[in-house]
């Protein structure tokens, strides 16, 4: 367990909101650009959206850990965002990688979550957010021969 896991230091608290008409994840990426944060993770987010985009994990024989993502699920807003956490880090060429997971309602009052994904995730009316910067490790994505996966591994 303990190659997994690293002790690490809440550096920087940065408090905002994504507008109108931008997209989620792009959003969450320009503040993390603006303010040079490439470790942390985002404590929460709410608002809403006029699409959503996500896809989440099924079961699929022959896969290391038997499952597999689905095909891009779209949703027609307005969605009303309950609830995204996700990670900060960045990925083996050193981009900015974020991963998200993110639950909605629509207009029925149904509820949907995932991993939502880039593309797709329009904001409506806000996108309000919490980001927590870290320092004491680096939040790596690297392909994972384990589960198949690209995962996030402390460094």
């Amino acid at each position: 367990m303990k190659e997994h896991v690293k002790e690490v230091k809440v550096t920087r608290v940065v408090m905002g909101r994504i507008p109108l008409g931008y997209d989620l994840h792009e959003g969450i990426k320009a503040i993390c650009e603006e303010y040079g944060i490439k470790n942390g993770y985002i404590v929460g987010m709410i608002g809403s959206l006029k699409t959503g985009r996500m896809i989440y994990a099924i079961p699929e024989e022959g896969q290391a850990v038997g499952i597999k993502y689905s095909d891009f699920v779209y949703l027609e807003g307005p969605l009303e965002i309950l609830s995204t956490q996700g990670s900060i880090g960045t990925d083996a060429e050193g981009n900015l990688s974020i991963h998200t997971h993110i639950i909605v309602s629509d207009k029925y009052m149904r509820i949907f979550g995932g991993h939502f994904v880039e593309g797709g995730n329009e904001v409506l009316v806000t996108g309000e957010i919490v980001i927590h910067e870290i320092e004491g490790a680096e939040n790596k994505r690297l392909y994972d021969e384990e589960t198949g996966f690209h995962l996030f591994k402390m460094k």
